[in-house]
């Protein structure tokens, strides 16, 4: 090989690019030291704070329901049954209990999606019978510090009110849901017939982010101590975890942020923040926020 071959080799060699496959790197919190050029630094700590909120509210899901081979027959039922539930929990006469209304369905009674018949609807009666189906709410505030025996009175009364006045009690489960996906573990769960509900989630999340501000603060005043720099304003806040930011469902009653639980029990609401302190050289005469 000539030298000017191998020149032109090497000259190629040199211009070849190696593609490093690029891997996701995990930075901890940490702490750095303004430079000498005067560029913004900081630490950043996470800050976390839990609440034990016990529930000040419990809902019980009814369904009403009505069917005919003449619509107006179903309707005239219909009426009838949402009446008398309604006769049987106004006859309480309990101020913290109200019943709200949700969506109304009309579908021909019988009709179930059936997976041996590749999703077919099964074969019902010879004539469509119409039916008409109305989901309730039954809520009952103001349980917050109640006794549980009195608890359980109140809640016993209200179920059996629903059954004697004809309602259903729970949402309605779909016999064939296991079938769907046998491995789906909460395909065999049961969530109960009633449910329990921290519904002033925002006054207890504020509480939550100011304590978690303030262990953010104390972790990251102990990092500038040992760091020997003063640790400054608060320059950036981001949110790791916000549990009750969830999807809605058209039966929602809107985007109110609420947690939920099957059980009567505190329910924990927890807040995750990850905040960024300016920090300075000690002694260069600034005085630390607090």
């Amino acid at each position: 090989m000539t030298e000017s071959r191998l020149a032109a080799v090497v000259f190629c060699l040199a211009l070849t690019v190696v593609v490093v496959p690029a891997r996701a790197q995990y930075f901890p919190p940490s702490l750095s030291v303004p430079s000498s050029g005067g560029d913004l630094q900081g630490v950043t700590v996470a800050g976390k704070a839990s609440i034990a909120a016990s529930p000040n509210l419990v809902e019980i899901d009814l369904e009403v329901s009505s069917a005919s081979e003449l619509t107006a027959d179903a309707i005239v039922k219909y009426r009838d049954a949402k009446r008398r539930l309604r006769d049987a929990f106004a006859a309480l006469k309990l101020d913290n209990v109200a019943v709200e209304e949700r969506g109304l369905l009309v579908d021909r009674k019988g009709m179930m999606p059936n997976p041996y018949f590749g999703g077919m609807p099964s074969m019902g009666t010879a004539k469509t019978e119409v039916q008409l189906t109305r989901k309730l709410v039954v809520k009952c505030s103001g349980i917050r510090g109640m006794e549980e025996d009195r608890l359980l009175q109140l809640v016993a009364r209200l179920l059996d009110v629903a059954q004697d006045a004809g309602a259903r009690i729970g949402k309605p489960q779909d016999p064939y849901r296991r079938y769907y996906n046998p491995y789906d573990p909460y395909s065999q769960s049961s969530e109960g017939l009633i449910r329990f509900v921290v519904d002033d989630y925002d006054k207890l999340q504020e509480e939550a982010y100011e304590k978690a501000i303030a262990d953010a603060r104390a972790r990251a005043e102990r990092l500038a101590r040992l760091s020997r720099v003063e640790l400054g304003p608060i320059v950036a806040v981001r949110e790791t975890l916000v549990p009750a930011d969830r999807p809605t469902t058209p039966d929602d009653e809107g985007s109110r942020k609420r947690l939920e639980a099957s059980k009567f029990q505190d329910i924990p609401v927890r807040v995750e923040l990850m905040v960024r302190f300016e920090v300075h050289p000690a002694g260069n005469g600034r005085t630390p926020n607090k």
